[in-house]
């Protein structure tokens, strides 16, 4: 919806043909169920993998320790870790303070690192106090098996919670500050600002490439560092946009990935077509022809393996350098106005080219 309200309902070329801005709000509509609760989406599936995850590894073998109640439990410690009296601006561009409301800010993305530790800081608790025999309620022999093991669950949830509720009180009391405050200037401020800097984002792309050529998949591995400044990053460029304010952001996810990684990590693309246009080695065509359909899609494994460039001291260089100079380019073309700030999340499997396109808000 984000994209369709950049390419058609507030375009101006099409605006001249026929005025669709009046379906601008159905964008901000689609954007208040998906992108502005990612964050309590993300805390309730961390709480109830990592629960999942022990009980697989055996290293859990309770009833009373389920992934529903490690989800739920997540949510309810976000939520007491987030303050309800906040100041915010009125529709007339006055302040105020409301109380009593959850900010969408910090149930979006902006509020990740909170849902992150929210729910992992739980669920190991959680974990530790179910083990605790000592704490169990005793239920008479009558009682279904399903009544006991929810009375069992109860005591340890009960102790997460009021941790969770003291630390924020006495935090209250003492600092004045509540807990996203803390977060935010002790972790999430120096870490957007490295992530969203040009040294910074040059450095993780070439540790990512980096770790590619050893055939370790660099994206995922830094994803934890990277992954929540970056989503914060576009959806400030998406609000913006919708607003019709301007584009504070550079770099952002789809920033990265339209402009660094043309055919997926490495930038595998470009070597796929020198291979199939210059080499006459037969078992190097035979792969990329292979691999060329993949890499159309950002998928670049049967290359990157098969080929290989991994291990391989001939494409390892250009492959660890070659996306943070296309970032270097397209960064310096995007400060003088060449190119559009990123205001759309295009998924990385949308071809190159297109993806730019789309992640533009269609700026040809």
């Amino acid at each position: 919806m984000v994209l369709l309200n950049a390419l058609i309902f507030s375009n101006a070329a099409v605006q001249k043909i026929v005025d669709l801005s009046g379906l601008a709000d159905l964008a901000t509509i689609v954007n208040n169920g998906t992108m502005s609760i990612l964050s309590i989406v993300v805390c309730y599936n961390i709480g109830a993998n990592l629960a999942t995850h022990y009980v697989r590894s055996g290293k859990v073998n309770d009833p009373a320790f389920s992934a529903v109640h490690a989800g739920i439990l997540s949510l309810a410690t976000m939520f007491i870790l987030m303050p309800v009296t906040s100041t915010v601006t009125l529709a007339n561009g006055k302040t105020a303070e409301a109380t009593g409301v959850f900010l969408q800010s910090l149930t979006s993305s902006s509020g990740l690192a909170t849902a992150m530790l929210a729910a992992l800081i739980s669920t190991e608790l959680f974990i530790r106090f179910t083990k605790f025999e000592k704490i169990r309620i005793k239920m008479p022999e009558g009682v279904p098996p399903a009544v006991a093991t929810s009375f069992n669950s109860l005591v340890p949830e009960v102790l997460v919670v009021l941790i969770f509720a003291i630390f924020v009180f006495i935090l209250n009391v003492t600092t004045g500050l509540n807990v996203p405050q803390l977060i935010d200037l002790a972790i999430q401020t120096p870490l957007k600002s490295f992530v969203l800097s040009v040294p910074g984002t040059l450095f993780l792309q070439f540790f990512s490439d980096f770790l590619w050529v050893f055939g370790m998949h660099g994206s995922s591995i830094l994803a934890p560092v990277r992954q929540a400044p970056l989503l914060q990053a576009i959806q400030e460029n998406m609000a913006a946009f919708s607003a019709g304010h301007a584009i504070p952001n550079i770099i952002t996810e789809p920033f990265t990935n339209a402009f660094g990684l043309i055919g997926g990590g490495g930038c595998i693309l470009p070597l796929v077509i020198a291979i199939l246009w210059a080499s006459w080695r037969k078992d190097q065509r035979q792969v990329t022809k292979l691999g060329l359909t993949t890499c159309f899609f950002n998928i670049t494994e049967p290359v990157m393996f098969g080929l290989p460039v991994v291990m391989n001291p001939i494409f390892m260089i250009p492959c660890a350098i070659m996306p943070s100079i296309n970032l270097v380019i397209a960064y310096f073309a995007t400060s003088l106005g060449l190119i559009s700030k990123t205001v759309a999340a295009a998924p990385w499997i949308t071809p190159p080219v297109i993806q730019s396109f789309l992640a533009t808000g269609g700026d040809y």
